[in-house]
């Protein structure tokens, strides 16, 4: 189903592809033969890729709502925009003893003097488990494990200079929908 999921929803390419090689040999059966077997299988699988692009067009998986919501952070960690940087933390973000309010405090702080630059972020999604973050509002099982590195730099007008070795970091992070199925940093 993963796979399914992957090839008709979030990476429709390879399907495309198929699909188009596929038109193409109905297309050259049809024209050697004039079969109108050939040129309704040939109608069939146009209307096959049409579909499939409905579908991918129309599909808003997971794994991209998780996307989006790394595009919206590594913009708002890239512009120095920390409120919409904490849009995507949950209410239910739990560090140790640290909650949202803390780690809110520590990115307003950190975007007033840096600015980060976001790696290509590799997203593990984990479907159908419960999860020890699974609260009453939010009933998603769904969550996702991101690894992604960062490149420092001083904010505009900011004399900061970073240690050697800190101007690049990794973190990883889980995600998980919350009630109103926006997916944030927990």
């Amino acid at each position: 189903m993963d796979l399914l999921r992957h090839l008709l929803f979030e990476n429709p390419l390879t399907l495309w592809m198929t699909l188009g090689l596929a038109c193409l040999v109905a297309a050259l059966i049809w024209s050697r033969t004039g079969s109108r077997r050939a040129l309704w299988t040939l109608g069939a699988l146009l209307a096959a890729v049409v579909a499939v692009g409905i579908a991918a067009w129309a599909v808003e998986t997971d794994r991209e709502r998780v996307e989006r919501t790394l595009r919206i952070i590594a913009k708002a960690a890239d512009t120095g925009d920390a409120e919409a940087f904490i849009e995507r933390i949950s209410p239910e973000y739990r560090n140790g003893p640290f909650g949202q309010e803390d780690l809110a405090k520590a990115v307003r702080a950190g975007l007033r003097e840096v600015r980060a630059t976001a790696a290509t972020p590799i997203i593990r999604m984990e479907e159908g488990r419960a999860s020890p973050w699974r609260s009453e509002a939010s009933p998603w099982r769904s969550r996702a494990t991101v690894t992604q590195a960062y490149v420092f730099r001083a904010a505009p007008g900011k004399p900061f200079l970073l240690p050697p070795g800190q101007e690049r970091i990794t973190w990883e992070g889980t995600f998980g929908p919350d009630g109103d199925r926006q997916w944030r940093l927990r």
